[in-house]
């Protein structure tokens, strides 16, 4: 049929037959070569993305690292640990009425071990985390369970009348306003002896010790015992985030700095970061 056909259309079939693989191999090649340019573009965006925040994440932790480690030498902290040692000391002794206890216990079942089991999905033996010293007990009875706050951290003086209160009154205001400025979620001041004796928070680690108390294994624990251990070099130390019990299991992680007097461990200064300020 084609034997028959003018010369023009010859030509033209000839000539369509040889341009459209052309025409295809020009445009795959082009399709080929534009996707690896674009990936390649990606690539070295989100390669920048990486670096920029890298660079954003590791300058925050320098922040917080310089923050505790300034703060731990501040003369009003390391009043302030003294006080809170001395007045915890002073409530070693005490004798918590029965009613005050059960008040307690009521607390952990009906708020802090429900919450709990609301984030782990299974149930937690009371026993577990339930502080035994009377001294512990008082502190979370008149700071955590009668405290009517919504915010626990917002009550100064919990009018009991005590040494305690008398120097809570004195230095909470102040930490509390470093925490929030800082957007740190919690401030600790650990004496020498593991003992938690002040919190911003308010949390029920409140009192409780970090040698054989029921946070023994947390990271905030390692991280106590870190600075402990190096606090002649003035080190500060830095625990990476794992869930935190008295924070109802939300990721948490730690900075501690040692709090010295001359040559002397006074205790450690944490502070508590929450995993949102590395989110943003």
């Amino acid at each position: 049929m084609l034997r028959n056909a003018p010369i023009r259309w010859k030509l033209f079939l000839t000539v369509l037959a040889l341009a459209v693989p052309a025409l295809i191999l020009v445009g795959v090649l082009s399709y080929t070569g534009g996707r690896a340019a674009v990936q390649r573009t990606t690539l070295e965006h989100l390669t920048s993305v990486r670096a920029s925040k890298a660079h954003q994440i590791e300058n925050y932790f320098d922040h917080i690292r310089s923050l505790a480690r300034s703060h731990a030498k501040n003369r009003m902290v390391v009043d302030a640990m003294i006080e809170f040692d001395d007045a915890h000391q002073a409530l070693l002794d005490i004798e918590l009425p029965q009613e005050k206890k059960d008040a307690v216990t009521s607390y952990y079942d009906e708020v802090f071990l429900a919450g709990l089991e609301d984030h782990y999905r299974t149930h937690v033996d009371p026993t577990t985390y339930l502080p035994v010293e009377d001294g512990d007990l008082y502190l979370q009875y008149h700071y955590i369970v009668t405290n009517s706050r919504v915010e626990k951290a917002q009550l100064d003086d919990a009018g009991d009348g005590s040494e305690y209160s008398a120097a809570h009154s004195l230095f909470h205001p102040v930490l509390r306003d470093f925490a929030e400025e800082f957007g740190f979620h919690d401030l600790f001041l650990i004496d020498g002896s593991g003992n938690i004796v002040y919190t911003v928070a308010k949390e029920v680690d409140l009192g409780t010790n970090l040698f054989d108390g029921p946070y023994q294994n947390s990271n905030l624990a390692a991280v106590f015992r870190e600075a402990q251990h190096d606090y002649l070099n003035s080190s500060v130390h830095l625990v990476d985030f794992a869930p935190y019990v008295p924070s109802l299991g939300a990721p948490a992680s730690f900075m501690a700095a040692p709090i010295v007097d001359g040559a002397w461990l006074l205790g450690v200064f944490v502070l508590q970061l929450p995993v949102g300020e590395i989110d943003k």
